[in-house]
């Protein structure tokens, strides 16, 4: 079972948010379809480079975001990035196992990430964006 699959659920309703959401949640499902299917180390290391990067750059979105409006639960929510970041250092991609692991973690971790911190966030940012238009 692929613990990273997109639904709408998972929506924040911030159009440049959701989109990177989704580009996440296909590099895991791609990480999931590699470990699946056996391929081989060199894609298992491509996959994971993929999601990782996807994430980053994420990540670092959100917190620019974040900082740019004076979100102020921004180092809340930027400790459960470094949770992910955590996490993922001690992955070894040698072992597939470890790959699966993080990636059921990851899901759990989107899945309760998106529903609640990313969504009290994107609030902030919708009202922030409305205020400076006002």
């Amino acid at each position: 079972m692929n613990p990273l699959r997109w639904g709408s659920q998972h929506d924040v309703f911030l159009p440049e948010i959701d989109a990177e959401h989704r580009a996440v949640f296909l590099a895991g499902e791609e990480l999931h379809r590699a470990l699946a299917g056996a391929a081989g180390p060199e894609k298992l290391a491509e996959c994971w480079r993929n999601l990782l990067q996807l994430t980053e750059v994420h990540f670092r979105h959100e917190e620019q975001l974040m900082r740019d409006s004076g979100f102020e639960s921004r180092e809340w929510h930027g400790k459960q990035h470094d949770a992910v970041r955590k996490r993922a250092q001690k992955v070894d991609t040698a072992h597939p196992e470890s790959v699966t692991g993080f990636l059921e973690y990851m899901g759990v971790w989107l899945r309760d990430h998106t529903s609640v911190a990313d969504r009290i966030m994107a609030s902030h940012i919708r009202n922030w964006t409305r205020r400076r238009a006002a």
